[in-house]
C-alpha cells in the first residue's frame, strides 16, 4: 500500500529528528519535559498499534521506534534531572554558590 509507504518515510524523517537531542541527553546536556515524553511516547506507541490493524507493517514498525526513542528521551531526561538536583544538594551543602 502507498500509504505505508508515505507514512514511514514521514515518521523516519521524524526519528531522525530525534537522535540529535537524545545524543544531547544521552551525554547528559538536555533535559526534555517529563509528560511531553511520556504522552509523545506512547502516543506513537499506540499509532503503531492502529498502524498492525490497518495492515500498515513498516509504518507501525516506524511508529514504534519513534515512541521508544521519545520513552528513551524521558529516561535520560529523568536521570539527568536526578543528577542537576545531586548536585545543586551538594553545592547548597558545601556553601558553594546561592545567593549572597
Amino acid at each position: 500500500m502507498w500509504q505505508d509507504i508515505a507514512l514511514s518515510i514521514i515518521g523516519c524523517l521524524f526519528t531522525v529528528m530525534l537522535v540529535p537531542q537524545l545524543m544531547d541527553a544521552w551525554r547528559g546536556k538536555a533535559i526534555m519535559n517529563f509528560w511531553t515524553c511520556l504522552v509523545t511516547g506512547a502516543g506513537c506507541i499506540a499509532v503503531g498499534v492502529v498502524d498492525v490493524t490497518l495492515h500498515l507493517q513498516i509504518a507501525s514498525g516506524v511508529s514504534v521506534a519513534t515512541g521508544s526513542m521519545w520513552l528513551l528521551l524521558m529516561y535520560y531526561s529523568e536521570k539527568n534531572r536526578e543528577k542537576e538536583l545531586r548536585t545543586e544538594r551538594e553545592h547548597a551543602m558545601n556553601g558553594i554558590g546561592g545567593d549572597m
